[in-house]
């Protein structure tokens, strides 16, 4: 593990500690290339419209079932990525994500070369099935990335940062149409020429990155940040077989699942949900964007006041989720014209909903964590990703139904997050690994 260290907490001196700048280097970029990672995983949920007037066999299911790569993938990978980050360290591991993104890329811009549909169908599935397999390693890597370079009053910050920018990826995905045109203001050619303008763009990117990655990204500092960084880490089986048997921990992932999976899903399908309540391309471009815009912000401010106000987590989550739902709610009400739809309503509910559930990932992170201590954050993280992409991938499986409609969304909105409060209310909160670090400043090491 990149936490092991040959000192133990106990025989650490002042001088064993110590941060580098060139932290945010290594957390910055990473989040961009998670970042760029779930924007080629939401890539045609924007521009559901477009891409279904200009190839052939594009429909909501085709959209939908390409997005579920990422979920599918992740069930097939996970044990595997969390064993090459435990073996190989996070150099390796991240390099493995630019390398998989880039040939994503490379295959649906290679195949727009070719005129034809089924050609370009199929490398999609493919790119994102390329695309979908390092999903677990984005996912996983957060937690560690912060246990590893960052000091203790910095983890929750940098753990949110990792994640939340990796939310982004959908907001950058909802700025497509900026590029990429509508049908009502296009022709099936120019709007062609234009999706292939896009994908040529994201081959540059990605190779920028990959190359940024390979020249400058050390799996670990020289000097750890902190005591509990030292402490050696369980190993994957038994972290596992431990944390399985820990009914807090249990009750953490369980929560955190049934609160973000669902919501998170449907930021690659609000198109459709938008469309029922007559909102087309365009108008679903700014909502997408300003609701993940606003969910990182809002997030990440929420992380440095957690870092700043440390154990009061569960409260926090229990607040942060009873609002989530309100607005969920009032969303639910419009939807099934309970009230009158208004742009201002529709803006504010989805807005303001995603960016408090948002806000729980970096927290509910953070606090199964606490409870794992010393058992390894990849396993943690991989149980809670795990999770949340079994019921993300039931969900987005529901769009392949035929005429099953969009109108049950809002009824699993609810339904989840309501099941997650009930979940975390019988949590007992315990931050064995804060303490770790408060007794060694106590004791003056």
């Amino acid at each position: 593990m990149e936490t092991k260290s040959k000192r133990q907490p106990e025989e650490a001196t002042p001088q064993s500690f110590k941060t580098y700048k060139r932290r945010f280097w290594i957390l910055g970029i990473f989040s961009f290339l998670a970042f760029f990672q779930c924007l080629q995983w939401n890539l045609w949920g924007p521009l559901s419209e477009s891409v279904d007037f200009a190839f052939d066999g594009f429909g909501s299911g085709t959209v939908a079932m390409i997005a579920n790569w990422g979920t599918i993938m992740y069930l097939l990978f996970a044990y595997h990525t969390v064993r090459i980050m435990d073996k190989k360290g996070t150099r390796v591991a991240v390099l493995i994500i630019a390398v998989s993104v880039t040939v994503g890329t490379v295959l649906r811009a290679g195949a727009l070369l070719i005129n034809s549909d089924i050609l370009f169908k199929v490398m999609c599935h493919i790119g994102a099935i390329v695309n979908g397999a390092v999903g677990p390693i984005v996912m996983i890597s957060p937690p560690v990335i912060a246990a590893v370079w960052f000091p203790p009053n910095e983890r929750t910050t940098a753990t949110g940062c990792g994640q939340l920018i990796n939310v982004l990826g959908n907001a950058g995905s909802y700025l497509q149409p900026l590029i990429v045109r509508s049908p009502t203001h296009a022709t099936k050619e120019e709007i062609r020429s234009d999706i292939a303008r896009l994908l040529y763009i994201y081959v540059g990117v990605s190779v920028v990155v990959l190359v940024s990655i390979a020249l400058y990204f050390p799996a670990k500092p020289p000097t750890p940040p902190s005591v509990s960084s030292t402490k050696e880490r369980i190993d994957v089986m038994g972290s596992a077989t431990t944390l399985v048997r820990n009914s807090d921990f249990r009750l953490t992932v369980i929560s955190m699942v049934f609160c973000v999976s669902v919501p998170a899903a449907w930021y690659t399908v609000l198109n459709f949900s938008l469309e029922e309540i007559e909102i087309g391309q365009d108008e679903a471009m700014g909502i997408g964007f300003l609701a993940v815009l606003c969910s990182t912000i809002f997030g990440i401010l929420i992380t440095r006041i957690t870092d700043m106000l440390y154990g009061h987590l569960k409260v926090s989550l229990i607040i942060l989720m009873s609002f989530d739902i309100a607005f969920f709610y009032w969303f639910f009400l419009l939807t099934w014209g309970c009230i009158e739809v208004t742009q201002w309503q529709v803006y504010v509910s989805i807005i303001s909903g995603m960016s408090l559930n948002a806000a729980t990932i970096p927290l509910f992170t953070e606090l199964a964590v606490e409870f794992a201590y010393p058992c390894s954050e990849l396993v943690v993280a991989a149980f809670f990703t795990f999770g949340m992409n079994v019921l993300g991938t039931v969900f987005l499986f529901l769009f392949m139904i035929p005429n099953i409609g969009y109108d049950w969304v809002t009824y699993a909105l609810l339904a989840t997050g309501s099941t997650s409060i009930l979940l975390l209310v019988f949590v007992e909160e315990n931050y064995r690994r804060t303490n770790v670090d408060k007794q060694a400043c106590e004791k003056g090491q």
